[in-house]
């Protein structure tokens, strides 16, 4: 798991069957403590309707995602936004 914020979303004319609902967006890996990019921006599966500029939880384990979005074992995505941050640890 990871802290990211979101960039902004992927438009895909077609996407696997299993991940019908979801919407794909771009998070950046960031440092939890500096808020810091930390990394290069992936793609993930949201179901939570996390927005441009949030915080979040990014799970990166493909069995998650599969429980998060209802699937079978065929789901094609390994990264799921499992948790909405209000605000970080510290109150930055």
């Amino acid at each position: 798991m990871f802290i990211a914020m979101v960039k902004g979303t992927v438009t895909a004319t077609r996407k696997h069957a299993s991940m019908t609902g979801a919407r794909l967006l771009i998070v950046q890996p960031i440092d939890p403590t500096s808020g810091q990019p930390n990394g290069f921006p992936q793609i993930a599966a949201d179901v939570l309707g996390a927005a441009k500029g949030m915080r979040v939880l990014v799970v990166s384990d493909g069995r998650g995602v599969q429980d998060m979005l209802k699937t079978d074992t065929r789901c094609p995505m390994r990264l799921g936004i499992m948790a909405l941050i209000d605000s970080p640890a510290g109150g930055r």
